[in-house]
C-alpha cells in the first residue's frame, strides 16, 4: 500500500493548556513494497508517527493517505476496521497483548473477529506458528507457558493472521538478547519480502537501520531532520551528531580505517558482511 504524510502535524490534549505538539509539518511518501525506518532518540516523535498509520489516532493538522483510506484533521474518520486489517502494528513486548486460553486461539482471535470463518482462522495459524519459527504442537500450549522470544512470536504470529499490507515494527527487538534480536529481524525481513509487504520499522538501533531499510527518515523534536537512502543520511555525520546519533559501526570503522591508511574515498560500509568483505579486498590489494 502506498503511503503519503501531507504537512501532518499532531498535538496531545489540543485546546487545553496542557496542549503538546508531538509532531509538526511531515512530510512524507512510502512506495508499496518500501522497507522504510524511521530513526531518533526517545521523544523525537515516532511513535506519534506509526500510530498514524492505523488510525489509533488521527492528525491535528495536515492529511495521510494509506491506500484508499485518508485520515485528515477536518473531519474524523470512522469505519477504520478494513484499515486495521491492512495495517498490522507490532508494539514494543507484544508477548504482553496476549490473554486467550491458547496459542491457536490467541493466534485466530483477530482474523475471527474480522469475520474469518474459524477453519481457515485455525489453518492460518498452523502456518504462521511455523513461519515464525515455532513448532506446530504449541498451539495448544497456554501461551503463558513459554518462554518470552516464543510468547513474543506467538504475538507477531497473531498480527500476520490477519493477511496485513503494511507490517508497522515498533522496536520489535527490545529486550532481547543479541542473536533473539537478529532473529527476528532477519524473520521481519524475510516475511517482508517474500509477502510483498510494506514495512515500517521505528527503531533505535543504527545498525538495523542501516542493514534493512531503503529508506530512513530522521524525526527530531516532532518533525523532519533528515531523510533519504541509507548511506545519504549516513554520509551527514556532523548533523546526526549533533543530536546525538552515531554511525553504524560497521561505517565508523571503515571510516577510521580510511583515515588511518590516508585513503581518500568513501565510506560505504553499512553492514559487518560489507566490512569484511572491504578488508579482504584491502588485504589482496596488499594495501594493508
Amino acid at each position: 500500500m502506498h503511503i503519503t504524510f501531507e504537512k501532518v502535524g499532531y498535538t496531545y490534549q489540543s485546546k487545553s493548556p496542557f496542549a503538546f505538539r508531538a509532531l509538526h509539518d511531515i512530510d512524507v511518501e512510502i512506495a508499496e513494497g518500501t522497507y522504510y525506518a524511521v530513526i531518533g532518540h526517545t521523544g523525537s516523535g515516532k511513535s506519534t508517527f506509526l500510530q498514524h498509520l492505523n488510525g489509533l489516532i488521527q492528525p491535528t493538522a495536515g492529511k495521510i493517505q494509506v491506500g484508499d483510506f485518508e485520515l485528515n484533521s477536518l473531519k474524523k474518520a470512522k469505519q477504520l476496521k478494513p484499515l486495521r486489517k491492512k495495517v498490522g502494528l507490532v508494539f514494543q513486548f507484544p508477548e504482553q497483548q496476549l490473554f486467550e486460553e491458547t496459542v491457536e486461539k490467541d493466534i485466530c482471535f483477530g482474523p475471527i473477529n474480522f469475520g474469518v470463518k474459524e477453519d481457515i482462522a485455525r489453518e492460518r495459524a498452523r502456518d504462521l506458528i511455523k513461519l515464525v519459527g515455532l513448532s506446530e504442537d504449541i498451539l495448544t500450549k497456554s501461551p503463558f507457558e513459554l518462554s518470552g522470544g516464543q510468547m513474543r512470536r506467538v504475538a507477531i504470529a497473531g498480527v500476520l493472521a490477519m493477511e496485513p499490507e503494511v507490517l508497522v515494527l515498533d522496536e520489535p527487538t527490545a529486550g532481547l538478547d543479541p542473536i533473539g534480536q537478529r532473529s527476528l529481524m532477519e524473520m521481519f525481513y524475510e516475511l517482508h519480502k517474500e509477502k510483498g509487504l510494506t514495512t515500517i520499522l521505528v527503531t533505535h538501533s543504527m545498525e538495523d537501520a542501516a542493514r534493512y531499510a531503503d529508506y530512513i527518515h530522521v524525526l527530531q523534536q516532532g518533525t523532519t531532520f533528515l531523510q533519504g537512502k541509507p548511506l545519504e543520511v549516513f554520509s551527514r555525520e556532523k548533523e546526526l551528531a549533533s543530536i546525538g546519533l552515531q554511525l553504524p559501526m560497521a561505517l565508523q570503522f571503515q571510516k577510521n580505517l580510511l583515515k588511518k591508511l590516508g585513503r581518500d574515498e568513501e565510506a560505504t560500509c553499512l553492514t559487518n558482511e560489507q566490512l569484511a568483505d572491504y578488508i579482504v579486498n584491502l588485504y589482496r590489494e596488499e594495501k594493508i
